[in-house]
């Protein structure tokens, strides 16, 4: 494989209604990020969003380099609304949970960035978001 090759991909994306009386959805949408070993470049993904951002999941798998990671959220603005800063590395795999209130409508970008080659096999990085 080749740096560039990359891959981000919304993978699932459901809604279910909570309480019929009031129209109240919940959503969620999941998005997977796929770095091989030689990969740098950051991916973006553009997704349509409307309603209120409550929830973040950022899982990381084990990687075999200590290259930190990031997540950021652009608003249709292109205003950062989200971001976790460079997280460093930590053995084995890992998942961070955020608790956030963000109201978000039209188009947003959700960005992955490494800070240089993973190593190995690469990973794929999962990005779950939930909000009502």
């Amino acid at each position: 494989m080749a740096d560039g090759d990359q891959t981000i991909v919304l993978t699932s994306d459901t809604r279910a209604t909570i309480n019929r009386k009031r129209n109240e959805d919940v959503w969620e949408k999941v998005i997977t990020a796929t770095f091989d070993a030689d990969d740098t470049t950051a991916l973006s993904l553009a997704i349509p969003l409307n309603g209120i951002l409550r929830h973040i999941t950022f899982t990381i798998p084990q990687t075999t380099t200590s290259r930190t990671k990031q997540l950021q959220i652009n608003d249709n603005g292109n205003n950062t609304v989200f971001d976790t800063g460079a997280l460093a590395h930590v053995a084995g795999a890992s998942t961070t949970n955020y608790a956030v209130d963000i109201p978000l409508s039209g188009t947003i970008d959700t960005v992955v960035t490494i800070a240089g080659t993973l190593g190995g096999t690469g990973v794929a990085m999962v990005i779950t978001l939930r909000g009502i």
